[in-house]
């Protein structure tokens, strides 16, 4: 019989879906028309040795080959699946022990053509993990499965590009299908004590949340204490609390609800949160968090694209702005006072016949209108890049900086010079965000800490402000970081109102 086989749209969505695992493709005779990798390492068997041939001649054990006839039977004649626990032979005469899960794959003709298998070595299982009921463990290996079909789904979808919306939107979904819940969302911080819904999903269309509410995340929410913590959490019962989000989910229906964090780059940058009307499983913080440790990839990937483009035109934006700026600062500044300059000079080559009694104070005039013009020149040449930063470094630039501003600045920095594109970046970052610390956080102090980790500068200004800074309102805190990512590092700015603004940023020391 030939091998060969048409990979038609179905198969293929169920390959792509199992491609993880052990995957073997049976005819209705028990015929190896597939045989993938895993497989190969699991037997010791190559896929051209075992192809179109039957599997009971290879890899079925003697004493199962009846047992492996009765399923294939079995599954020929209902067309339903039939896990089974059973043995592999290897190619050096030893046995893995396998769990299978397996589904048929209809011909053109609608009848069944091909079996798909997929299974799970479990041989080298801890002592002991095996013992109990079987029909559990496999009830838990499918479950296994079909959480790495939806990652895959997410995966692929993020792959294709697809907006961070529609990524958001899936995770919530497969989230609610993974875990078989109502409803399901994805939150993301926003650096206070609240968090945006960014992705969301229900199966009755109660609509607890919609995409783009913003909501309070304290000690009373699962997200709250999710973020505060890093690890899962949940309420178990929104009757016993009151607050305005859990009389929004009483009133939809919803009794409980299980949170875990999404980690991008280190730090919680959302959550992804399930909601029942009834308590929650005991293990859903467990299965929801292993989850969202795989889902944060996808996340982080579906926002790393939308954060750029959206960077890379504020970016554009930024340097038109600051070339009108600098003209702007020219025209009405030096310029003005250079042209008043020159024409003061002309006024006194028209007096030179009338003696130095009366040059004298056109002179004097006309060098004082040069001393400003060169004053401002500087403080224009300073705020592009600063003699000091150039001359004594990056700690030294910052403290001349502090010591011109309203508030009391303090710089924690090591003695080390540090490559100039770094220093150049981080004193730009710093004296901005110290420069809003001065105009918005009506504080009395801020501090500067610089620290070495390994080839990472990371740096922190801190202030005792009114906190509250909101990146969408304009406080410039999108340009700082636009400026960190645009050199290879990472900006996050934490600041719940009432306790002061805390930006924290990291820049690789090398090229």
């Amino acid at each position: 019989m030939s091998t060969d086989f048409v990979l038609g749209d179905e198969f293929a969505r169920v390959l792509a879906e199992t491609a993880q695992e052990l995957v073997c493709v049976l005819d209705s005779e028990g015929r190896i028309l597939l045989f993938n990798d895993a497989c190969e390492r699991s037997t010791g068997f190559k896929r051209d040795e075992v192809l179109g041939r039957d599997a009971r001649d290879f890899v079925i054990p003697p004493e199962e080959a009846e047992a492996f006839g009765d399923v294939l039977a079995y599954i020929w004649r209902t067309g339903l699946s039939s896990p089974q626990v059973g043995h592999w032979a290897t190619k050096d005469g030893g046995r893995r022990l396998l769990a299978w899960s397996n589904q048929l794959m209809p011909a053109a003709d609608g009848g069944p053509s091909y079996l798909v298998t997929t299974g799970v070595d479990l041989t080298d299982q801890p002592e002991g993990a095996l013992t109990g009921d079987v029909e559990a463990k496999l009830a838990e290996i499918g479950r296994l499965a079909q959480e790495q079909r939806a990652l895959r789904r997410v995966a692929t979808l993020v792959a294709s590009e697809a907006t961070p919306d529609r990524v958001f939107a899936a995770v919530s979904e497969e989230s609610a299908r993974v875990l078989e819940v109502d409803a399901s969302a994805v939150f993301r911080y926003e650096g206070d004590d609240t968090a945006t819904v960014v992705g969301r999903h229900d199966r009755d269309g109660t609509g607890a949340f919609q995409v783009g509410d913003r909501i309070l995340a304290d000690d009373n929410t699962a997200i709250g204490r999710a973020r505060d913590s890093g690890l899962p959490d949940r309420i178990d019962d929104y009757f016993a609390l009151d607050t305005d989000v859990a009389k929004t989910m009483i009133r939809v229906g919803y009794r409980s609800t299980v949170a875990a964090p999404i980690f991008v780059g280190g730090v919680p940058w959302g959550a992804v949160a399930i909601a029942g009307r009834d308590t929650l499983p005991t293990d859903s913080e467990s299965r929801l968090s292993a989850f969202c440790e795989l889902v944060s990839l996808a996340v982080a990937s579906a926002q790393a694209r939308e954060d750029l483009q959206s960077s890379r035109a504020r970016i554009v934006k930024a340097g038109d702005e600051q070339r009108r700026k600098l003209e702007r600062n020219l025209h009405d500044g030096a310029q003005q006072r250079l042209v008043s300059l020159a024409l003061t000079l002309r006024l006194a080559r028209t007096k030179l016949s009338a003696g130095a009694d009366t040059l004298e104070p056109i002179l004097a005039g006309a060098a004082a209108e040069l001393d400003k013009a060169l004053e401002e020149l500087r403080e224009l040449a300073r705020g592009l890049h600063p003699a000091a930063l150039t001359e004594q470094g990056l700690g030294p630039a910052l403290q001349a900086l502090g010591e011109r501003l309203p508030v009391e600045v303090k710089v924690d920095s090591g003695a080390n010079r540090l490559p100039d594109h770094v220093e150049a970046t981080a004193y730009y970052i710093c004296s901005e965000a110290l420069t809003n610390v001065a105009k918005h956080a009506q504080a009395t102090c801020a501090r500067v800490t610089f620290a070495h980790e390994g080839d990472v500068l990371r740096f922190e200004i801190t202030d005792d402000g009114r906190g509250g800074a909101d990146p969408r309102a304009g406080s410039g805190i999108l340009g700082l970081r636009d400026r960190a990512e645009a050199a290879a590092g990472t900006l996050f700015v934490i600041s719940p109102p009432g306790k002061g603004t805390v930006v924290t940023g990291t820049l690789p020391l090398t090229d």
